[in-house]
C-alpha cells in the first residue's frame, strides 16, 4: 500500500511538471511546490514528542483556470501523519493515554478564489491507517539512527483500516482593510477516519492582501511574473480561535471500517483550538510559521501544542 501511494504521487508530480513545461502561459505564475511540516519539536521543547507528533505534507499545485470572477487551483498532496502516547518510552498498555496511529495517504483538491473575497477548498484523501502504513517502523528507525528514545508503544497501534475522507474549507471575511481583517472559517471532515466540524474566527493585522489574493490561502498562482523578488508583498500576524465538534476520530477510536483495535479510547466531543502565527509573502515565495494549541482530545490525555511551517515556491 505504501509503495502504491508513493508511486501514484510521483507519477502525478511528473505529469504536472510536463504539463507545465508545455504550457504557453509564460507571463504568469502557474505552478508551485508547497511543503508543510507539523512537529511538536518546533516548539523548541526537545522533550516534547507526543500525541500529534509529526505531519509531513509535500504538495504540487497548478492553476487550472482563471476567469473574470474567480480562479481555480488544483493540487495533489502526499500525507504522512504520526500519533503517539504522551511518553514514547512507555511500554505497558496500562500506561498509555492514547493509541499510537500512523497514516499514509494521497489527496487531490480544488481551491476556488472568488472575486468577492471568498475562498472555498474541497479535498478527497485516500490512503491507509494502521500497521500497513509502516509509520511505526519509520519512527523506530529514525529514533535509532539519531540516538533518540525508542518508541515502545507501536504494538498497541490502531489496526489497519482504509482511509477515505472528504474535506471542505470555506473562508468569508466580515471586515477587510489594508491593515486589519476579520474573517470566519468553517472546516468539515467526513469519512472513515476523521468526522468533525470546526468553526473559527480569524484576526489578521499587518501588510495584508484580501483573502482571495493572500498567502493565507496560497493564492498567488495566476499573478504576473516579476523579475525582482526582493520586495515583500505581505507581512502580517494572525490569531484564530476555534471550536471543534468531533463525531469520530479514527486515530483514537479506530477506523469505521476494519478489525477492532487492541487499544482504543473515546474521543471527546468538543475540542478548543487556538492558532497564531506570522506569514511572509514575496512574488514567488511564501513562508508561514504557525503555532497550534489544542485542548485534550480524549479524557486520559492533556492539552497539546505544536508548530507548523509552510513554504511555497512558485514558477
Amino acid at each position: 500500500m505504501r509503495g502504491a501511494l508513493i508511486s501514484i504521487f510521483l507519477l502525478v508530480i511528473i505529469c504536472s511538471i510536463n504539463a507545465q513545461n508545455k504550457s504557453p502561459q509564460k507571463d504568469y505564475l502557474t505552478f508551485d511546490y508547497q511543503l508543510l511540516v507539523d512537529n511538536d519539536v518546533f516548539t523548541l521543547d526537545l522533550s516534547r514528542d507526543h500525541y500529534y507528533s509529526s505531519g509531513i505534507y509535500p504538495e504540487v499545485r497548478y492553476l487550472l483556470d482563471s476567469g473574470k470572477n474567480s480562479k481555480r487551483i488544483r493540487s495533489f498532496r502526499f500525507n504522512h501523519r504520526m500519533y503517539t502516547s504522551y511518553n514514547i518510552v512507555w511500554s505497558r498498555l496500562e500506561q498509555m493515554d492514547r493509541p499510537y496511529a500512523g497514516i499514509m495517504s494521497v489527496s487531490m483538491a480544488n481551491e476556488y478564489y472568488f472575486l468577492k473575497n471568498n475562498y472555498l477548498k474541497t479535498e478527497l484523501e485516500v490512503g491507509w491507517l494502521g500497521p500497513g502504513s509502516k509509520i511505526g517502523e519509520q519512527q523506530e528507525t529514525w529514533h535509532d539512527w539519531f540516538g533518540m528514545p525508542h518508541p515502545n508503544g507501536w504494538q498497541y497501534q490502531i489496526n489497519d483500516a482504509p482511509l477515505i475522507n472528504l474535506y471542505t474549507r470555506y473562508i468569508h471575511p466580515f471586515y477587510s482593510s489594508y491593515r486589519f481583517e476579520i474573517s470566519t472559517e468553517t472546516n468539515l471532515s467526513l469519512g472513515t477516519v476523521y468526522n468533525n466540524v470546526r468553526q473559527e474566527i480569524i484576526f489578521r493585522t499587518g501588510e495584508l492582501r484580501p483573502i482571495h489574493q493572500s498567502s493565507f490561502v496560497a493564492s498567488s498562482l495566476g499573478n504576473k511574473r516579476k523579475d525582482k523578488q526582493n520586495k515583500t508583498e505581505e507581512f502580517y500576524f494572525f490569531y484564530s480561535p476555534g471550536l471543534e465538534y468531533v463525531m469520530h476520530n479514527g486515530t483514537l477510536e479506530g477506523g469505521l471500517i476494519g478489525k477492532e483495535s487492541v487499544f482504543t479510547v473515546e474521543a471527546k466531543p468538543w475540542v478548543i483550538q487556538h492558532r497564531f502565527g506570522v506569514m511572509f509573502s514575496w512574488p514567488r515565495y511564501d513562508l508561514s510559521i504557525i503555532r497550534y494549541w489544542r485542548t485534550k482530545e480524549n479524557k486520559e490525555a492533556i492539552n497539546h501544542t505544536y508548530v507548523g511551517i509552510r513554504m511555497n515556491q512558485r514558477f
